[in-house]
């Protein structure tokens, strides 16, 4: 009796295994019969953008996935999520005993298990902030970093730019009179919840109305955002508080949306990485979001992405989509532009420079009574999209990784770089043809009695000074990298910075940079 209760508790085991629905991503072999017109699919935006671009007005990624392989998988029992022309796949929901059906089938290229593990993404200090009241004098300081007076007194606010913003809801963003303005103009033109499947994205949470507002926000007459003219679409891609994998399907699908809609910027202040992805899945290549960004990029769209909250935490490193090799990805500083501690550290896996850029790690925006103080690179990324909407109206001339290349050339450090900062923060004088003040001048020295390489920082002028340097591989990858703060001091005065000769390789590089200067020696 005891065996036969046995056999029968394992059998219904077995049972409940086998009818317990996973997630699966399903990729196709090809695309045979499918019939595509881009005149009725995509937005006269999207076309514009292809033309500008030198583009195709349609090619294999635009073309739908094959609606019969879609019906099998629907045969088989599978409960079909979402699919995805770029990735030529769908996400579906299966049991075991028919996912090894849908792995036979002669049109499936590759089955990938999805994880539906929930995590908590966003660290405290950027879903909390400090509630502290706000004054006209701080507000100023987010936008001087970023050289608001110099854009808006060209009268350039990202006009006829179309900006998708993805997130987790938009709440009272239709109500708040920080955005009155967008309405006023008839500047959102689009709105999608991905999540419920309709248009309705003024709920779900504070954080996409934060991040809207560090783009395009106004508070009594005073700018929150440098691009308050662009238009925008809105893509609701996330659940409130709790991520759990349906959330980067919902990325990909409002991607093509956005695509599909005339987006020439994709501001993206979310991330994808422990516990569902290790560090060396960060590689820009492996990740279903990362491919689908670097799509995106080929499309002419210039995706920016948070580099992610994690640099005071475990994982330490980016998050995908932000290792994708044409996403222009962004950390966060202090007012005096040197790294803030929460902000994700680079490289990539595959050693490319990440971040890219960086702007504001802290920034104010609205509540529904006042603004309030908050911290993360989820501010940064928008803070940097509303640059990147600027500069593209100042010249429409260039393609969308033409300014992807521009943005870094006008970071303060450039061409020094690290792992923390990338090129610095971008500065509105190099797209405006106003020179940038030189601060400081660097003497490299090889001391044989000291055994090091001294760097004389000759200061110009009595302010404080922050100091960056670099030793990178003739590969131009990083042994290491430093900064350092000198307090004022007078103009005769000189400080010191020494590298151990034990530290050099022959042929290693080493780069200084501070305010407008940038200087390199070759070791040998």
């Amino acid at each position: 009796m005891r065996i036969l209760t046995a056999i029968i508790f394992l059998s219904f085991f077995t049972f409940q295994l086998n009818s317990q629905e996973q997630k699966y991503w399903v990729v196709f072999t090809d695309k045979p019969n499918t019939a595509f017109d881009p005149y009725t699919y995509f937005d006269a935006k999207a076309i514009e953008r292809r033309v500008i671009e030198g583009l195709p007005l349609s090619d294999w990624y635009d073309w739908p996935v094959n609606e019969f392989y879609i019906n099998e998988l629907k045969s088989a029992g599978a409960e079909l999520r979402i699919s995805s022309r770029w990735l030529n796949a769908a996400v579906i929901l299966a049991n075991e005993t028919e996912i090894d059906q849908i792995k036979k089938m002669i049109f499936v290229k590759e089955v990938v298990q999805s994880q539906s593990q929930s995590i908590i993404c966003r660290n405290e200090n950027e879903t909390l902030g400090n509630q502290s009241e706000v004054n006209d004098i701080q507000i100023h300081k987010q936008m001087e970093l970023l050289g608001q007076p110099m854009w808006h007194g060209k009268n350039l606010k990202g006009k006829g730019i179309r900006i998708c913003v993805n997130d987790v809801g938009f709440e009272s963003v239709n109500t708040n009179p920080v955005f009155a303005h967008l309405y006023k103009n008839n500047q959102i033109l689009k709105t999608y919840d991905f999540v419920d499947n309709d248009t309705t994205v003024y709920h779900g949470g504070w954080h996409g109305t934060a991040v809207l507002s560090c783009i395009a926000g106004f508070d009594n007459f005073l700018p929150l955002g440098l691009a308050n003219e662009a238009e925008f679409l809105l893509a609701r891609t996330e659940y409130n508080k709790k991520e759990v994998f349906a959330e980067e399907e919902f990325w990909v699908a409002a991607a093509e949306w956005a695509d599909k809609n005339g987006a020439q910027i994709i501001s993206s202040s979310l991330g994808y990485g422990e516990p569902r992805y290790t560090r060396d899945q960060m590689n820009g290549k492996t990740v279903f979001i990362t491919k689908a960004a670097n799509i995106a990029a080929r499309k002419g769209i210039l995706v920016i992405n948070a580099a992610g909250n994690e640099g005071d935490g475990s994982w330490k490193t980016i998050v995908a989509p932000a290792d994708a090799d044409s996403v222009l990805t962004v950390g966060g500083v202090e007012p005096n532009k040197s790294h803030i501690s929460f902000s994700s550290f680079g490289p990539s896996r595959d050693l490319r420079i990440k971040p890219n850029v960086c702007a504001s790690g802290s920034a104010y925006s609205p509540t529904p009574n006042k603004l309030v103080y908050n911290q993360g690179t989820s501010f940064s990324t928008p803070l940097i999209s509303g640059f990147a909407a600027c500069a593209w109206q100042n010249n429409r001339g260039l393609k969308s990784m033409q300014l992807f290349k521009e943005i870094e050339k006008s970071g303060h450090l450039y061409p020094y770089f690290d792992y923390a900062h990338g090129f610095g923060v971008p500065q509105a004088n190099y797209f405006l043809s106003q020179k940038a003040e030189k601060t400081s001048e660097f003497v490299f020295e090889k001391n044989i009695d000291r055994n090091a390489l001294i760097i004389k920082v000759n200061k110009m002028e009595s302010v404080k000074n922050v100091v960056y340097y670099h030793i990178a591989k003739p590969n131009n990858t990083l042994k290491s990298y430093f900064v350092v703060s000198f307090d004022t001091y007078g103009e005769s005065d000189a400080k010191e910075i020494a590298i151990d000769f034990s530290k050099l390789n022959v042929g290693d590089i080493v780069r200084v940079s501070s305010e407008g200067t940038v200087n390199e020696y070759i070791y040998n």
